[in-house]
């Protein structure tokens, strides 16, 4: 016997799968500058140096004015078997000591994720947040169960570096 989706129902269940958009938020207080912070999230260019998983990555485009980068990156990831490529624009905004990504075209319906960096006691307060969701929807499954995971690499890859680059906030000169 063979199984039909009438096309109302299809509708139906894509516009629920729509709106399976994945959020992650997260805050941390490090003990490094936020300008320094802001200055290691917002040289993309470098990221494969020391997040593992960017197999490779091509900046496109750079427009820079005296507070401000913008440029657009093509990046290839590799993850547990996965190889994709998406490209993005990227936003950095050194006053607000913020920086915003945004999909142009890959493998995701949607991705946006946001870097605040607020001077904190100790050092800084970094806001970090992600959204996305792909395209293919076992992409989208193994995304949800790792994700999680995957944030928590992507924030111990910039740690381990700002510790790497950085003195640490009341550190003996």
């Amino acid at each position: 016997m063979q199984t039909r989706i009438s096309r109302s129902c299809a509708r139906r269940v894509r516009r629920n799968w729509d709106a399976s958009l994945t959020s992650h938020r997260q805050t941390l207080d490090l003990p490094y500058r936020p300008e320094d912070l802001f200055d290691l999230a917002a040289d993309v260019g470098r990221y494969p140096e020391f997040i593992t998983w960017i197999q490779s990555l091509k900046l496109v485009s750079e427009q820079e004015e005296p507070m401000r980068m913008r440029c657009r990156a093509e990046v290839t990831v590799g993850f547990k078997g996965f190889r994709e490529t998406f490209v993005t624009d990227v936003d950095a905004r050194r006053p607000e000591l913020a920086i915003d990504v945004t999909l142009v075209r890959g493998p995701f319906r949607k991705l946006a994720n946001s870097w605040r960096f607020q001077p904190a006691a100790t050092g800084s307060r970094v806001e970090f947040a992600i959204q996305f969701e792909f395209r293919n929807f076992v992409l989208q499954a193994l995304a949800d169960a790792n994700k999680t995971y995957a944030v928590k690499r992507v924030i111990d890859a910039f740690t381990s570096e700002a510790a790497r680059r950085y003195r640490k906030v009341g550190a003996g000169a």
